[in-house]
């Protein structure tokens, strides 16, 4: 989640998708709160796909040195292989992309809080210019460029883990908002009795349902209601010490065990009910679902219970392509695409 801010406004789009060069080799790097990946990405000029050369990564250090210098290493390694043009770097948080500043920070990465601007004190170690991306935002700009939203004019991509990460592209420009808020689908309410608390205070978000913790609580309740018998046996074949947890839910669901569908589709149920919430106010032609709980979704299912609930059925709803380097190849096409055009 992006922390509240205050911030500048963004007032318009800036970087430029249909200059980016055949045969252009930025780094891109993704930021997580325990590891930091990295790679130079480079178009195949016959094939027009992307390769990622040199991949590696690194635990994410928690002070604010070892933060730099460790990010400052990488990219000189690559560079040491590479002729490279620039670097994108994506992370969580709010990213002020303009300026390349870090708005707010999440609290699982406590280097970046005096870090906040991470651009400037890069790029007088590299002498590259660097180009600063929100996490989600970066993801769902890799699937527009060359993933499973390629070709799309309106989309947004999502992502279900531990939370539920948002980034939206719309006429073929990344949609960032007035001061770079835009994208928090997660904490749409989808509900108003104050049922489930959120990571962001409030309650009843989006992903208070349809992120792994949501898919826990609500595993939780539906096995707490369920008649005893059901829950005993429930509990004594899929739940280590009879805690219920997200694995034996799945465990449950793929041997077509009661209690298990009806977790899952209850589930199916909440991403719908989120889906279709934006659909409705954003009429898309893309739909991209990623992250580590996208495998286990029935995207039929899905399909079916956000048309039950969407104005327009004119979109397409597809599974992610890019999985965890769909962060580097976003940000490394915005580095590239950020940078000045070149005089004539």
């Amino acid at each position: 989640m992006k922390d509240t801010v205050v911030s500048q406004a963004n007032p318009q789009p800036y970087h430029r998708p249909s200059q980016v060069a055949i045969g252009q080799a930025p780094i891109g790097i993704d930021i997580g709160g325990t590891k930091i990946n990295a790679a130079v990405v480079k178009t195949n000029p016959q094939t027009g796909e992307d390769e990622l050369l040199s991949m590696m990564n690194s635990p994410t250090p928690e002070d604010s040195e070892t933060f730099l210098n460790t990010l400052v290493d990488m990219i000189q390694r690559l560079h040491a292989e590479h002729q490279v043009s620039g670097v994108g770097i994506s992370t969580a948080g709010v990213v002020d992309s303009i300026h390349g500043r870090i708005l707010g920070s999440t609290g699982n990465m406590p280097a970046l809080k005096n870090l906040c601007n991470l651009k400037e004190l890069l790029e007088a170690k590299i002498g590259l210019p660097v180009h600063m991306e929100n996490d989600a935002n970066a993801a769902a700009y890799g699937e527009w460029r060359t993933g499973a939203a390629k070709g799309a004019q309106n989309m947004f991509a999502i992502t279900l883990g531990t939370g539920v990460g948002m980034g939206i592209v719309f006429n073929g420009q990344m949609y960032r908002g007035s001061h770079f808020y835009a994208g928090e689908g997660g904490h749409i309410a989808i509900g108003h009795k104050r049922e489930r608390k959120c990571t962001c205070g409030r309650w009843d978000c989006w992903e208070a349902y349809a992120s792994g913790t949501g898919l826990q609580t609500t595993a939780e309740l539906i096995v707490e209601a369920a008649p005893e018998t059901a829950q005993q046996e429930f509990k004594s074949k899929y739940c280590e010490n009879g805690v219920v947890t997200t694995y034996a839910v799945i465990a449950a669901w793929k041997n077509d065990n009661h209690i298990g569908v009806q977790i899952m589709d209850e589930w199916h149920n909440h991403i719908a009910v989120g889906l279709s919430s934006l659909i409705n106010v954003m009429d898309p032609d893309m739909i991209v679902v990623g992250g580590g709980l996208a495998q286990f979704v029935d995207f039929n299912l899905l399909l079916e219970r956000t048309r039950e609930r969407s104005m327009s059925h004119a979109f397409k709803l597809v599974p992610a392509a890019l999985g965890n380097h769909a962060g580097i190849v976003g940000a490394a096409y915005l580095a590239i695409e950020s940078q000045p055009e070149p005089l004539t």
